[in-house]
């Protein structure tokens, strides 16, 4: 699977590792991946590496929370008073925030059992108060527009999330569809227009 290229130009030393790692995570996989396949990318020695990072795991569950707390940030940033656009908002800013850092959130989406059970257990927690979020704001719409009816709000989120996340995948920075374009047309396609202009 191609890796998408990134530049760590600027980066402090320990976060231009864990920007190599998820790189190399994303391409080999978590448990195929060696403290000397990071070091290797870094041009650094093993015991250098281990000098900013305790060891593989360590990277794996900083890597997960970090990803988890720039969703939940990229959701609390949608504050429009209309629950309607507030939603549109933290649909473009979980596809922005997703591709904003391709490797880390799908190697956190994908390698969540890969962590120890104290370490995923506090990740899970992460994400059911970003799903709390997001069902709030699902919630608000039904209640202000009737959209969804007689359906949970928990499946709605569901929904939706499967959608937007699955962009980590299949988006190609070449394409011509940008972050933006994406999540707006998602939105279009969980919140179609039902106004009518003649």
């Amino acid at each position: 699977m191609e890796t998408p290229a990134t530049d760590h130009a600027g980066l402090g030393r320990r976060e231009e590792i864990f920007a190599a790692a998820a790189e190399i995570f994303w391409a080999k996989g978590y448990h195929a991946t060696s403290m000397n396949d990071v070091a290797n990318a870094m041009s650094m020695r093993k015991a250098s590496v281990y000098h900013h990072i305790k060891n593989k795991e360590t990277l794996l569950y900083e890597m997960s929370v970090s990803s988890m707390r720039h969703m939940i940030d990229a959701a609390m940033s949608a504050t429009s008073p209309d629950p309607e656009e507030r939603l549109n908002e933290a649909i473009v800013r979980h596809v922005e925030a997703l591709l904003d850092d391709r490797s880390r959130h799908a190697t956190a989406l994908v390698e969540l059992r890969s962590l120890s059970p104290a370490e995923r257990q506090h990740i899970v927690e992460m994400r059911d108060s970003y799903d709390h979020l997001i069902d709030g704001m699902v919630a608000a719409v039904q209640e202000s527009t009737g959209r969804w009816p007689g359906i949970p709000a928990r499946l709605v989120r569901l929904a939706m999330l499967g959608m937007l996340n699955w962009v980590v995948f299949w988006f190609s920075p070449d394409g011509k569809e940008t972050a933006e374009s994406i999540a707006r047309t998602f939105s279009a396609i969980l919140m179609p227009r039902t106004d009518k202009t003649t």
